[in-house]
């Protein structure tokens, strides 16, 4: 299994551990959530902080190029991506 199979893993894993209102509304997460998710995914609170502020990140960048405004922002980029 490779790296990248194993990251997998532990994303589905803490994704699992959460409650379905944990899933939806990840700001909910404290301290005590996230090191029961932790304890229940067998990961740490620095990897659940990880993939909470990945998300976040994502989320960002999926609004800002959500819409016509969007559209023209992507196609400014053209070639620039790989």
């Amino acid at each position: 299994m490779g790296t990248y199979d194993k990251e997998l893993v532990k994303v589905e894993a803490i994704i699992q551990s959460m409650t379905k209102k944990e899933r939806e509304k990840p700001e909910i997460l404290n301290s005590s959530r996230k090191k029961r998710i932790a304890a229940g995914s067998g990961t740490t609170v620095e990897q659940i902080n990880r993939l909470i502020k990945q998300f976040e990140q994502t989320n960002k960048l999926m609004k800002q190029f959500a819409g016509p405004k969007g559209a023209k922002k992507l196609a400014k980029l053209g070639g620039k991506m790989p």
